[in-house]
């Protein structure tokens, strides 16, 4: 494996081919990760997004807080909170989805 992640109740792996792993409670489909290939991967409570080797992000599981629309972009880095995910676009500046609040404006 290149990378792993845990969340609530469950964990996901990249593997060195770059394809998803994931075991644990499968309640809200976090454990169901997509196909394709992936660089990056971090686990929030019940979802988990990852950074796609195109460098756009794809989320899965508990889509009630609208969590699991990434906003289109090219990324470098991902991180997924309780009820909010952050991605670091090749910009250098930060968005962030779902409902806990924002980041402050700017670039870093």
């Amino acid at each position: 494996y290149t990378a792993i992640a845990g969340g609530w109740h469950h964990s996901c792996a990249i593997g060195t081919d770059g394809t998803i792993t994931c075991w644990g409670s499968n309640a809200y489909g976090q454990s169901s990760p997509p196909s394709g290939t992936y660089t990056a991967i971090s686990a929030g409570e019940l979802h988990t997004c990852a950074l796609g080797t195109d460098q756009t992000i794809t989320c899965w599981g508990d889509n009630r807080a609208d969590l699991l629309e990434a906003p289109i972009g090219i990324y470098t880095a991902v991180t997924a909170g309780g009820y909010h995910t952050c991605a670091l676009g090749t910009d250098q500046t930060l968005t962030c989805w779902g409902p806990a609040p924002g980041p402050p404006h700017g670039t870093y």
